[in-house]
């Protein structure tokens, strides 16, 4: 279900009519959290995004010391750690450094399970 999520701009309007728009958006906020926070949870899209900003620099660095396939299953198993972090805007520097250094290793620890 799309919804219209255009809110009036209350810059220079009235208290009444502030106070209506700032209602407004709290009681979309409370269904929001009410009816997706399990589907906003659960979306992948985030880590898909994440995965594919990082592969094409790990793949230029390991290519040809690691297969393609160990390089993904690397960083996505590096990605899953980060996947219930509240704030998620350093994950990809982290995941980068520690995918790096798993790829370093003889075997990588995260994958060889």
């Amino acid at each position: 279900m799309v919804e219209d999520w255009e809110v009036d701009d209350p810059h220079g309007k009235p208290p009444d009519e502030v106070r209506a728009i700032r209602d407004d958006i709290e009681n979309r906020v409370k269904e929001l959290i009410d009816n997706r926070l399990d589907a906003i949870r659960t979306d992948q899209t985030s880590h898909q995004i994440r995965l594919q900003r990082l592969l094409p620099q790990l793949v230029e660095e390991f290519e040809g010391q690691r297969d393609p396939e160990v390089i993904r299953a690397c960083a996505d198993a590096v990605l899953q750690r980060y996947a219930d972090a509240p704030v998620r805007s350093f994950v990809l520097t982290l995941a980068y450094r520690q995918t790096r250094d798993c790829l370093r290793e003889d075997e990588c620890a995260l994958i060889a399970v």
